[in-house]
């Protein structure tokens, strides 16, 4: 008669439900992680009730439990390897390497936003959470703001950014309407860096008073039919294009201008216009009004052709 030895019944029923679930994650949108973290704790149901059975069966008086050294050695390592994957999870070691593994770069368009302008507006102030996204700011003689553009993220989990809420603020005080660019999500670890970045396209009513400050962004004005005053106040670098502006007086204090030699700059003093530092200058175009005041930031490039 052949002797039972406990643990092979046992690797057999593990092997088989194993088996089963890893087929039903090719039908079903479950994760192997999930998978294997739930399918261990049967290993020992398994053991558990093949020794019990054995016991109960056996017509032995005192029932001598004969094991199967390699299949509890097969059933010990999957059940080890089940107990480490419990402890990775509990720690969060096992999401944040799960998670690194999903991580893509995608491309999407950022959802449109349009505000049109109310009669009691007479000023508009952009600000920016996010740090080293470009800034692209045109004027436009339609009365409504309006933003558009892309971002780009690098993580492990989708990016839900389906309504302007989702990276935009927008709020009236008086007669002036904030605009506050926000800071996407992302996570840091010691593993792993998720990023995310948005490239923006502002049309600002060119009959509204603009003021941009502390941005941490380098930005493009390109002001067009301008009929109200702009300011630009703590920018690290600005792009200023004045192709289609006819009328307009650009001063810029405590800011470097980089092609300073392309235009007729001038200059509060003679030293100013030979320092490579920070400087203080007038450029006048047409009329010279309206105006564009530049100052505390970090450099100015101008384009006017």
């Amino acid at each position: 008669m052949r002797q039972w030895r406990v643990g092979t019944f046992s690797m057999g029923l593990s092997l088989v439900f194993l088996g089963v679930f890893l087929l039903l994650t090719q039908f079903f949108d479950w994760q192997i992680v999930t998978v294997l973290k739930v399918w261990w704790p049967i290993i020992l149901v398994i053991l558990g009730m093949e020794i019990l059975l054995y016991l109960f069966s056996s017509k032995q008086e005192k029932p001598y439990l004969s094991f199967d050294l390699f299949s509890i050695i097969i059933v010990g390592i999957i059940g080890t390897a089940g107990i480490s994957m419990v402890f990775l999870q509990s720690t969060g070691i096992l999401d944040i390497v799960e998670q690194g593994l999903k991580r893509e770069e995608v491309t999407k368009d950022l959802p449109e936003f349009n505000y049109a302008m109310k009669d009691n507006i007479k000023r508009i102030v952009i600000e920016s959470e996010s740090q080293q996204n470009p800034v692209t700011i045109e004027g436009t003689n339609e009365d409504v703001l309006s933003l558009f553009g892309t971002f780009r993220t690098v993580q492990s989990k989708e990016l839900d950014v389906s309504k302007p809420e989702d990276y935009l603020h927008v709020s009236q005080k008086g007669d002036t309407l904030f605009v506050r660019i926000k800071q996407l999500p992302y996570r840091m670890s010691e593993f792993y860096t998720d990023y995310s970045s948005i490239h923006t396209r502002i049309l600002v009513p060119t009959n509204k008073k603009l003021d941009i400050i502390d941005l941490n962004n380098d930005i493009t004005l390109n002001p067009r039919d301008l009929k109200s005053n702009w300011t630009v106040n703590n920018v690290p670098q600005i792009d200023l294009i004045l192709d289609e502006t006819a009328n307009v007086k650009v001063s810029v204090n405590d800011t470097i201008i980089n092609n300073r030699d392309r235009e007729e700059w001038e200059y509060s003093s003679t030293e100013d216009a030979k320092a490579d530092s920070e400087t203080t200058a007038i450029l006048q175009k047409g009329k010279g009004s309206p105006a564009i005041h530049v100052f505390d930031s970090g450099s100015l490039d101008l384009t006017n052709h």
